[in-house]
């Protein structure tokens, strides 16, 4: 399982509590990985959880890039297009891999999901916080 860090926050209420979202979606696929651990069938649980990360996923950066063209984020074009690598990512998972290795693939998914949210979060939505709150977007 993984915790939401203040040094994390942006400041940005509304994102801040989406970051923390996935976070806790995150955590629910932490949490199945304990369960294969014990030798239970997750399959279909990963699959839901995969599922609603990428929905929520969508959703968040739908909801940061209208805000990078609402106040014109000059990097919004490459923001975007991290953003649309990971949703591809997500989306070209191999499920039945999972079902043949349920602890080792779910295990690669977190560690990549966790490495990769955080050094976004730290790296390329650090960049547009400034901006974001001069306009006071909260």
């Amino acid at each position: 399982m993984i915790s939401w860090e203040t040094q994390y926050e942006l400041g940005i209420k509304s994102i801040d509590d989406q970051h923390k979202e996935l976070v806790n979606i995150i955590n629910k696929m932490a949490a199945l990985l304990i369960e294969a651990k014990q030798g239970v069938d997750i399959y279909d649980e990963v699959a839901t959880v995969i599922n609603d990360l990428k929905k929520y996923t969508i959703y968040h950066f739908k909801y940061e890039e209208n805000l990078f063209d609402q106040y014109s984020y000059e990097y919004k074009d490459t923001h975007k297009a991290e953003h649309d690598k990971l949703v591809s990512d997500i989306e070209e998972l191999d499920l039945s891999s999972f079902d043949e290795d349920q602890i080792k693939h779910t295990n690669d998914l977190l560690k990549f999901l966790i490495t990769w949210l955080f050094k976004h979060i730290s790296g390329s939505d650090f960049l547009y916080r400034d901006l974001l709150k001069g306009y006071n977007v909260q």
